[in-house]
């Protein structure tokens, strides 16, 4: 599938800013599951490439002169593939996926998510693939999808113990009892092409992908209780949301903050 992709962010200020730097992961890569035709992001200041620890692709933007508003865009097209949620390795995996067995602070293994996973071990232990389902599955009972329910600081064990959140914190659930199960998973950021309406706010996406020997990384929407096919488009992977937001830094002065997202993500006939 071609996917014409459309994401601003646009930041405004009570005050003026002097100074602001932001991590902007907002860049495809091309991989098993997707090939970028064309991308591009637009913003005032400097902006600088790299890839980070996890190896995604990075921008740093700088603004150092006075502000009082910030957008940013991030457009292009990639045409993604379905592997079945697959994603082989590519030969020696960097990083090890066992870096994806240390908790954090979105994911880390309080007694509510100890007591949702351990009757998931022996099923898990017996066969891998089969025992992940289930947990995307008991995640999707345990977690509903009720937008504005969380926010980004919200933890794994304060939505599971909530009952509700949003994509994001399905993932944190279902990566933080995967790995108390022993299963190295990584938080994925991206979109999803939402049929009939690109500008669904799900169009910008959150899901896990979970190894499995043998395999790879299998990819598990939660929310939408698949695994990612050719209508998921990822951006960056982490061990949580914080390392992988699409946008994330600080700023010098600004007074209050406001922020406007809209992400459109529409399918191209080929």
């Amino acid at each position: 599938m071609r996917l014409n992709i459309h994401h601003v962010t646009h930041y405004r200020f009570s005050q003026t800013a002097r100074f602001t730097i932001q991590y902007l992961r907002l860049s495809p890569k091309t991989d098993e599951s997707q090939r970028v035709i064309d991308w591009a992001i637009r913003a005032p200041g400097k902006l600088t490439g790299q890839t980070d620890g996890f190896g995604n692709l990075m921008n740093v933007l700088v603004v150092d002169e006075p502000h009082q508003e910030i957008a940013i865009t991030a457009q292009g097209t990639v045409e993604s593939h379905d592997t079945v949620g697959v994603l082989p390795p590519a030969g020696l995996e960097r990083p090890s996926p066992i870096l994806y067995l240390r908790p954090t602070d979105l994911t880390l293994p309080v007694a509510p998510v100890r007591d949702f996973a351990e009757p998931l071990r022996a099923r898990m232990a017996a066969d891998r693939l089969d025992g992940l389902h289930e947990l995307s599955r008991r995640v999707a009972a345990a977690v509903a999808y009720r937008p504005d329910s969380t926010d980004v600081a919200t933890s794994a064990g304060d939505a599971l113990t909530a009952g509700a959140g949003v994509c994001q914190d399905q993932a944190h659930v279902f990566a933080a009892a995967a790995r108390v199960l022993g299963v190295p998973t990584r938080y994925v950021s991206g979109y999803v092409h939402v049929h009939g309406s690109g500008t669904d706010e799900t169009a910008s996406h959150a899901w896990c992908e979970a190894w499995v020997d043998g395999l790879g990384w299998v990819a598990f929407d939660v929310t939408n209780e698949i695994c990612a096919n050719d209508a998921h488009v990822r951006l960056a992977v982490g061990p949580d949301y914080l390392a992988c937001a699409p946008v994330r830094g600080m700023r010098r002065g600004g007074g209050a903050e406001t922020l406007a997202v809209n992400v459109k993500v529409a399918a191209v006939d080929q």
